[in-house]
């Protein structure tokens, strides 16, 4: 909650501060911007109680010092990996940056997306991949993945405005509401519309861009069975489940809500995904 005084306006007429006249736009226009800062402290203040709970309930890992340095690869696999993630990288054509010149392992790294990795910005990439892996794929399989993964790395801008682009503008007009609201009808106006119209509105956007972000990321994934393979990319994921690894095996303990509104999928609904 913030409290904001108010400050050189004209008294209060019937309950109601004055509307935005010369001698009190200046105070209304800092009152409008403090509410706009008051907005995105909340927002991000929602997004860290959320992560809380989670914490709490076992389903959100949360680290409390610096995550363990990634190790770099230097066996047979890493060359056979690097060699293909290199001709990839140019078959792909993805954004540019940079020339993979190396690879990396990080038990921390999601399964489903490769990382990556630069210490500086002139400093050669690694690409960053999930640790458990290592050692449990043939080089067959390493290509499937890696090719899924290149195929994410590519900026399908057209797909990700088709998904969010309409939550992204209601976002942005809900503080450009409360701006003209205090504006024109002063606090008690800015007020209504905090109470009563960008707080409703937030929570519904946010939810939505849950619900949004777990549709997307399973339509990128059938999109990209289409270009390599269905069957190659849905024997992978089952012989990946089949692993039983502990950080996989944690992303399907989330039921109810919490599995309805989590914005990532799990192996389990990725794999059902693509054998519909």
């Amino acid at each position: 909650m913030i409290s904001v005084g108010y400050f050189g306006v004209q008294p209060f007429q019937n309950g109601r501060p004055p509307a935005c006249f010369p001698e009190s736009c200046p105070s209304l226009v800092l009152l409008a911007i403090l509410g706009l800062a008051g907005f995105f402290v909340a927002l991000w203040g929602g997004g860290e109680t959320i992560a809380g709970f989670l914490v709490r309930g076992g389903l959100l890992e949360y680290h409390t010092g610096p995550l363990p340095t990634p190790q770099p690869g230097s066996g047979p696999e890493d060359e056979s990996i690097l060699s293909m993630a290199r001709e990839l990288q140019h078959q792909v054509k993805g954004p540019r940056f940079g020339e993979i010149t190396n690879i990396a392992w990080s038990e921390y790294q999601p399964w489903y997306s490769g990382g990556l990795k630069r210490k500086r910005i002139r400093q050669p990439v690694a690409l960053l991949l999930f640790a458990d892996f290592r050692g449990r794929l043939d080089p067959g399989e390493w290509r499937t993945l890696l090719t899924y993964y290149f195929l994410h790395f590519k900026p399908w801008m057209r797909i990700v405005l088709r998904y969010f682009g309409s939550i992204g503008a209601g976002f942005l007009l809900i503080p450009v509401g409360g701006i003209l609201a205090n504006l024109i009808d002063g606090l008690q106006g800015g007020s209504f519309y905090g109470h009563f119209i960008a707080g409703p509105a937030s929570l519904i956007f946010l939810i939505l861009i849950f619900l949004l972000g777990k549709r997307f990321a399973l339509r990128m994934d059938r999109w990209v069975a289409e270009q390599m393979g269905q069957r190659a990319l849905l024997d992978l994921f089952k012989k990946i489940d089949s692993f039983k690894l502990p950080r996989i095996e944690n992303a399907k303990q989330r039921h109810g809500w919490t599995l309805r509104l989590w914005p990532i999928p799990n192996i389990t609904e990725r794999i059902q995904n693509m054998q519909t």
